[in-house]
């Protein structure tokens, strides 16, 4: 019986060491990963798991943001345009049926198009109040609804003109320029509109647009209302590029 009495103090003093030793090790590891990770080590309370930060670990390739992505705006048939599409000069407008700055700009901009002819191509984006229940927001919905049945620019000069935001006024202006009313009303509840107008205004605020109008000429910028001669000065300039 002896012998059996001191193999079971030497298994038990052996487990006792790798104990100690499992312990030291996983000690030293935390350590190190305090030492090497820093402050890219969070840990989630409620589920108690361990993430490490992308963004601060300079080893690891950070994902590209549409910010990162933008050096102007999308160009694409996704937003109401008026033009050749093979114009020599494309404008864009970040704008708003609610700003009277906008609604000056767009006479100056009518103005341009009407003696470049086919020079110019104008692309329309949306940049209303984010909130959808606001008057800013819902012209610009009523706007893309009446484009969806290729009467957008005659509704967005209407619109301007009538200086009316009420909903009822956007039905008025629809029967004025004989929309299908039913359609045009079922529109202005599609999700699908809602969101081609929060792209524009996703795309204005990567591109650090704090302001309407906002127009780009080409590469060149501008914030706020300008003359005719300073557009079409833009205008020369761009087309002189090509």
């Amino acid at each position: 019986m002896k012998p059996k009495v001191l193999k079971q103090n030497f298994s038990v003093k052996l487990f006792v060491l790798a104990s100690l030793a499992n312990f030291i090790l996983l000690a030293t590891l935390l350590v190190f990963s305090k030492v090497y990770f820093g402050s890219n080590i969070k840990v989630d309370s409620k589920e108690n798991n361990i993430h490490y930060s992308a963004s601060q670990d300079p080893l690891i390739t950070k994902v590209p943001t549409l910010k990162d992505l933008l050096d102007g705006p999308i160009i694409n048939n996704l937003d109401p345009n008026i033009g050749s599409d093979e114009a020599q000069v494309v404008i864009v407008i970040f704008s708003d049926f609610e700003c009277q700055y906008c609604h000056s700009q767009e006479k100056v901009l009518a103005q341009v198009l009407a003696n470049y002819e086919d020079k110019v191509r104008l692309i329309w984006k949306d940049y209303p109040s984010s909130d959808p229940d606001s008057k800013s927001f819902k012209a610009a919905v009523a706007g893309r609804c009446a484009g969806e049945q290729g009467k957008f620019w005659s509704f967005h000069d209407l619109l301007f003109a009538s200086r009316d935001l009420d909903g009822s006024m956007f039905i008025k202006l629809a029967q004025e320029l004989g929309l299908k009313e039913k359609t045009f009303s079922k529109c202005l509840e599609d999700i699908e509109i809602y969101k081609l107008i929060y792209d524009n205004i996703i795309e204005a605020q990567a591109l650090d647009i704090n302001g309407v109008p906002f127009i780009y000429v080409g590469k060149q910028e501008v914030l706020g209302e300008i003359s005719y001669e300073e557009l079409k000065r833009m205008v020369e300039a761009e087309l002189k590029k090509n």
